[in-house]
């Protein structure tokens, strides 16, 4: 009887204890829905303001935890007509997409048609001597030695090739760049787009697929992500937001061939949307599962997510600090679009930031890789977790504010002392009373300090020499043509600095 007694009593303890501790893992996952709409009201305010204060056209906002999407929206305009942005919204992807190309290579590695840790001699073509000595892990982790400056000259060079071959072409230039060392050499962290293109490439070759239908057959489509697409056309066709550059802090929209450029593809060009970008990062966080598909093991997540050595780079993925809070997140930007993402492991939650405006100034220098989408995605990650929002830097206004403030006195202190030298050297002479050696050397050096600044700018714009300078004349297009009108008029003061030598050696 006793025994009775005890076996119905831990029943019934069980059936009072189960739902307690049911209840507490609800509530875990719940945390951020307490408050009913009031945290997400708090959200949506932040994003109008941040948008005024930083003059976005655009913006979608997607915020997952666990196995579920919490909230999703779009804010603003896609384009000049004033259609919408939606969750469905496709926007460019930037570097972000480096992730995706990794969750390729690791499904590749699970099914045993890659080995991590085999010099990519197995997979490129071996007449470069370096493929003995770099392996595909090292590539993952951006430990292979390559750097992201020697890569502008690429992006400028392939933009313009939309051949099925395109990301052939590019990889096999970046291994006749790169891949020349014949020694093993230890690197450490050095981010390269090269070694994400790499990596597509050899995404191609192992799979036997182009590395765009790879994507689509095994991550987009398991991933229920139908509005990602891996060409520019597909995406536009599917309305893609439209892109923006500043011009003196005013939106432009953005026409030029820099939009896609398909041999860079798996190192930043794909394009997707909110809504589907929640779909990838509920599988990152769900040890690769959404809804009942695996696209990839947990234990190919937790090597996706973990960095080598602390304070590097893990697979697609980097670690960071909200608060206090441990995230991994990465930000991606290509022109006229940006975006961050975040993942906060111990609240399984993600947020992912899109907005269809970039350029240079959007960048807080000198840490280029933090920009505007960085700030407003820290602040969304703050506010659901009930933490000051922080500093977001300052806005655009005031930041063309100074630039713009900078570039009038500038030119108005250039265009004062070109008015100057044109009274001097073109009005009645009077000749200064110091020795004509003194006097023609002090000319002689205005003239070529004159002159230099019109030299280098035709050697910058009509020669590669310095690839970062077409990069800026993409992405920074007005401060980028000031330089070169100052210069001419730099030039035309040169120019009248001659016939005032020629004056004083006739006097």
């Amino acid at each position: 009887m006793k025994m009775r007694m005890r076996i119905i009593a831990i029943f019934l303890c069980g059936l009072f204890i189960l739902p307690l501790f049911s209840s507490a893992r609800i509530d875990e996952g719940m945390q951020l829905e307490r408050s009913g709409t009031s945290v997400f009201s708090e959200v949506d305010a932040y994003i109008a303001r941040e948008m005024k204060r930083q003059r976005l056209p655009g913006l979608a906002l997607g915020i997952v935890q666990g196995d579920r999407i919490l909230y999703l929206k779009g804010y603003g305009q896609a384009d000049s007509s004033g259609r919408p942005i939606t969750a469905e919204t496709p926007f460019g992807l930037g570097s972000i997409g480096k992730s995706i190309t990794a969750t390729a290579v690791l499904q590749l590695a699970e099914t045993g048609k890659i080995d991590l840790d085999a010099p990519i001699q197995r997979y490129i073509p071996n007449k470069y001597k370096g493929v003995e000595f770099i392996t595909v892990r090292q590539l993952l982790n951006q430990t292979s030695g390559f750097t992201q400056i020697s890569t502008f000259s690429n992006t400028l060079s392939s933009a313009n090739d939309q051949d099925q071959d395109a990301l052939e072409k590019n990889a096999m230039s970046y291994a006749e760049k790169f891949l020349k060392q014949t020694n093993q050499t230890e690197h450490s962290y050095r981010y390269s787009n090269a070694n994400y293109v790499l990596l597509g490439y050899i995404v191609q070759q192992v799979s036997g697929q182009s590395y765009g239908d790879y994507v689509k057959e095994h991550i987009f489509s398991p991933l229920s992500m139908h509005n990602s697409f891996v060409t520019l056309d597909e995406a536009t066709v599917h309305g893609l937001a439209k892109p923006y550059r500043r011009i003196l802090g005013y939106n432009v929209a953005y026409e030029g061939p820099y939009i896609f450029i398909p041999g860079d593809a798996p190192a930043g060009y794909l394009y997707t949307s909110a809504e589907d970008m929640c779909h990838y990062l509920i599988a990152q966080i769900n040890g690769g599962r959404f809804k009942d598909v695996s696209v990839l093991s947990a234990k190919g997540i937790q090597l996706m997510q973990t960095e080598p050595v602390s304070g590097t780079y893990a697979m697609g993925w980097m670690t960071d600090h909200i608060n206090g809070l441990p995230v991994i997140g990465q930000p991606g930007g290509s022109i006229g679009f940006q975006a961050q993402t975040y993942i906060v492991p111990e609240q399984q939650l993600g947020v992912i930031v899109f907005a269809n405006v970039l350029d240079a100034i959007d960048a807080a220098w000198p840490k280029t890789h933090v920009i505007t989408t960085t700030h407003i995605a820290s602040g969304v990650i703050n506010l659901l977790n009930e933490q000051p929002i922080g500093g977001s830097g300052l806005s655009i206004s005031q930041k063309y504010l100074l630039v713009n403030g900078f570039i009038f006195m500038l030119s108005a202190w250039l265009l004062y002392t070109t008015a100057r030298t044109a009274m001097r050297c073109l009005g009645p002479w009077s000749p200064d009373n110091s020795g004509h050696t003194e006097i023609s050397i002090k000319v002689i050096s205005k003239i070529v300090l004159n002159f230099a600044g019109l030299f280098i700018i035709m050697l910058l714009s009509m020669t590669q020499v310095v690839p970062v300078w077409h990069i800026a004349t993409i992405f920074q297009p007005d401060v980028i043509l000031w330089l070169k009108w100052m210069t001419v008029l730099m030039a035309l003061k040169g120019s009248m600095e001659v016939i005032r030598l020629v004056r004083l050696i006739r006097f």
